[in-house]
């Protein structure tokens, strides 16, 4: 699963990362020539078709990788499937709709920077005309500047985190397949009536605290089972944040586990 993970990850990071430096290169284009409405026209047509092929791009990454995490979930069980697979596909394809919705943010922030540029530019050509001296020269200086340091979009999140296209591509590129992972291997154990898990993945000295926590931890999946904290206790604490690698087993004791693996 680290592989294809890994493989699906910087897939994604690829894709965001060449559009970002085309969209920069189409923007720098413009500002530096800020007095040519043709060429500001021209930056917002080539956007536009950046983007279009970076939505594409990222509708196909979110069917192939969340399914495919689903499906390495499901199969770490080492159980097989007992007639709920549409159940699954369900679920499956709410978890791509899910990554890619958040895809389609990031695309929002852009289109909305873009004309933001657009109409800072032209309003400072229009404002020099008037004066008689080039005032969007300025404008396009300190716009520049700033694509320098944040890059396109500057996207802030809801907890107040800042991100420019390349590194939020890869917050959703290691955050969304993880946690159809973990979904995956839950709804199987479900389908088999297990509602007990145990938090997997092992633990070492760089190991964070959240996950430290929970780690080798009994949960109740559904929250039915008493005396057990559940997975969305450990989800709320911290359990299966970006980047981390801990996944959800089968609870049992050790003598379960060797059965289990035919030994």
């Amino acid at each position: 699963m680290v592989d294809l993970t890994e493989q699906q990850a910087q897939k994604l990071i690829k894709l965001y990362s060449r559009a970002e430096k085309e969209i920069l290169a189409e923007t720098n284009k413009a500002l530096l020539k800020g007095n040519s409405t043709r060429q500001l026209n021209a930056m917002r047509r080539n956007v536009r078709a950046i983007r279009k092929d970076l939505l594409a791009g990222a509708r196909d990454w979110s069917d192939q990788a969340i399914k495919a995490a689903y499906k390495e979930g499901m199969g770490s069980t080492g159980l097989s499937s007992v007639g709920f697979e549409a159940v699954h596909q369900q679920a499956m394809q709410v978890l791509a709709e899910n990554a890619y919705g958040r895809l389609q943010d990031v695309d929002q922030v852009i289109g909305r920077r873009v004309d933001d540029i657009y109409r800072s530019v032209q309003m400072e050509r229009m404002t020099g005309q008037v004066a008689g001296y080039q005032t969007w020269q300025q404008t396009a200086k300190r716009i520049r500047e700033d694509l320098a340091e944040r890059g396109i979009t500057g996207f802030i999140d809801k907890a107040g985190r800042s991100w420019n296209m390349e590194t939020y591509a890869e917050m959703v590129a290691r955050t969304a397949p993880r946690a159809a992972m973990v979904e995956g291997t839950k709804n199987r154990l479900l389908e088999h009536g297990h509602d007990l898990a145990q938090v997997v993945g092992g633990s070492s000295s760089r190991t964070c605290d959240k996950c430290m926590r929970w780690v080798g931890r009994t949960v109740s999946l559904t929250g039915e089972t008493p005396g057990y904290p559940t997975l969305a206790d450990a989800r709320a604490d911290g359990l299966f944040h970006p980047n981390c690698t801990h996944n959800i087993a089968i609870a049992g004791t050790f003598e379960d586990a060797i059965k289990r693996a035919g030994g």
